[in-house]
């Protein structure tokens, strides 16, 4: 039997908490304090939040938000948020996140939100196709992974702009708004 790695090299944990990149539209820099109210707003609003999850109570919320905007641990399942800002005018848009899905098994999960105004215009494939980049050049895992609710095709159009592919389909895998929703994975070998 093996012994399970809890935590990412010292050297991963130091690029991802200095992450700072540009793209064609944007900034994407590590979640901090000052981007907490933001992301409090908008994990509250149930609109925003209906692919992802319930919104918890607010105390909860920022209780969350601010552990993120803290240095990211690199532990199994600890997720980093990387904030996303227009590069014109640095208007915070949301965010892009990370996470060892399987520090044993060289495996990240990426996610990503924004704002509503800001959805449909390209902003979520151009960041997260910014922090695939990262994660490929930098960090070097085996796998990426992406899940998301399956009817958010919004979301899977953008896992397959990433060149990810759908690898499965869970039915009934978990509840939002009191019912129960299917998920895809899709996923990447690097």
């Amino acid at each position: 039997m093996t012994e399970e790695i809890k935590s990412a090299p010292e050297n991963i944990i130091n690029l991802v908490n200095n992450i700072e990149m540009t793209s064609q539209r944007l900034r994407l820099h590590k979640f901090g304090a000052d981007e907490v109210e933001f992301n409090v707003a908008h994990e509250m609003d149930a609109e925003l939040m209906k692919y992802i999850r319930d919104p918890l109570p607010q105390d909860k919320t920022r209780e969350r938000t601010e552990k993120i905007a803290r240095e990211w641990t690199g532990a199994n399942q600890d997720w980093a948020a990387v904030s996303v800002r227009l590069l014109e005018t640095g208007e915070y848009i949301g965010l892009v996140c990370l996470r060892y899905e399987s520090i044993e098994n060289d495996t990240m999960e990426i996610g990503w939100r924004l704002d509503h105004k800001y959805q449909g215009k390209g902003y979520a494939t151009e960041a997260a196709k910014s922090l695939l980049d990262f994660i490929k050049t930098e960090i070097k895992p085996h796998k990426v992974v992406a899940c998301c609710v399956a009817e958010n095709t919004a979301s899977s159009n953008i896992m397959h702009k990433l060149g990810m592919e759908k690898e499965a389909y869970f039915r009934e895998n978990f509840k939002i708004g009191g019912k129960w929703t299917d998920a895809e994975v899709w996923g990447l070998l690097l």
